[in-house]
């Protein structure tokens, strides 16, 4: 067998890491199966191995923002030698990012902040717009807008001033358009989606297009904009490769959602039929804890069964850890029964919205009191239905 050099091999994986850098998925698949040929070819050295086991690790986290795979168990990796500053970068860098996707958010401020300093040794700007793009989404999944704006706008320079990297400008204007969604400034939030809208256009990339049509459909949920919240919602599951993926259940539950809070009830129930068909293959219990939720809210009659059901499913949320979905849907329950004159019911689920947004918080004290019933009027949260899965 040919001995391959490392220097050889090491050239092959830059050219995968600036694949991977601009989410070219279909480019990054091809060289991913052949760097992994390479290796087994190649003469010793841990630098080269350590150096292909982080860009596996970025690969995959690719596959999950762009495609929703899963992530498997974190690549156990030893600390590197402090020889290479690119490699140490992404050491830090995929250890804040494994941190973020399991929701250890304190932990992955941390690592971010040692990755940053590792960065101000690497001179080259798109690790920059890429580092900014990261640590942009962790604080707007912290709602933190103010400080994610600055971080990603600085991104969307520098992916501006570089042709190749219009799939991660895209990218940077959906998180520029959520957090001024979260600053309830709409109208800037639309022109941010039109303007990566007119990108995909240009693209022709379909998947890329459905993600940006649902989370259009997030901000017209937000804004109160029903019919706009559906038509983009429906545009999204026009691709069939769309269909295909986890983003389905995504976009179906905020169809179904829409469709009830606008009492179009019949055309709901035939698309939670639709999921249920598909979930006997592909069973998800977030989702289909989400789907049960809204089925006993809307369809059953019984207050007191009805309440229960759905504390029910809530539980098997807060089981999965999705902080969010429980904040969202027991908001949505609290207005659905105020809405019925069931006020006791509706108390007990808002309080349980409340307690998900403030933990530490007793609405009870009198400091507290004003903000919770503040709250009552601005509960709708659709964060966790993003199809940009920006590491979280």
């Amino acid at each position: 067998m040919t001995i391959i050099s490392a220097e050889q091999v090491g050239n092959r994986l830059n050219e995968w890491r600036i694949a991977i850098r601009k989410h070219e998925v279909h480019s990054a698949t091809s060289m991913y199966k052949e760097v992994k040929e390479l290796l087994q070819q190649m003469e010793e050295n841990q630098e080269v191995l350590t150096y292909y086991s982080l860009l596996e690790g970025k690969y995959k986290l690719m596959l999950y923002e762009r495609r929703g795979e899963k992530l498997n168990e974190k690549t156990e990796l030893d600390s590197p030698s402090k020889t290479n500053d690119l490699i140490e970068y992404y050491f830090y860098l995929y250890k804040a990012l494994y941190a973020s996707y399991k929701r250890d958010y304190t932990s992955a401020i941390g690592l971010f902040k040692i990755a940053e300093k590792k960065l101000q040794n690497i001179p080259d700007e798109m690790e920059v717009a890429e580092f900014h793009t990261k640590i942009a989404n962790l604080y707007m999944l912290l709602r933190q807008s103010l400080i994610s704006l600055h971080y990603i706008q600085n991104a969307i320079d520098i992916f501006k001033s570089h042709e190749g990297y219009e799939r991660r400008l895209v990218a940077a204007l959906v998180i520029a358009a959520t957090n001024y969604m979260d600053i309830g400034n709409y109208k800037k939030a639309e022109n941010y989606y039109k303007e990566a809208l007119l990108i995909t256009k240009r693209l022709n990339d379909h998947f890329l297009k459905s993600q940006l049509f649902h989370n259009m459909s997030i901000l017209y949920a937000e804004a109160g904009e029903s019919q706009k919240c559906i038509d983009a919602l429906e545009k999204a599951l026009s691709d069939d490769d769309y269909l295909l993926s986890c983003y389905f259940q995504h976009s179906m539950f905020m169809l179904i959602k829409e469709l009830l809070s606008i009492d179009e009830r019949s055309q709901a129930l035939y698309y939670i039929e639709l999921v249920k068909q598909k979930h006997e293959t592909e069973k998800n219990p977030i989702y289909t804890a989400k789907m049960n939720f809204l089925y006993h809210l809307y369809f059953t009659e019984d207050m007191t069964t009805k309440a229960q059901a759905c504390f029910d499913e809530i539980s098997i949320l807060k089981e999965r850890k999705d902080a969010e979905g429980v904040r969202e849907l027991s908001a949505l329950a609290a207005r659905h029964f105020e809405e019925l004159g069931a006020i006791h019911q509706a108390y007990l689920f808002l309080k349980e919205a409340y307690h998900m947004k403030h933990p530490k918080l007793d609405w009870r004290d009198s400091d507290e009191k004003n903000e919770f019933i503040d709250f009552r009027f601005n509960h709708r949260c659709f964060r966790t239905n993003s199809v940009f899965q920006y590491v979280k």
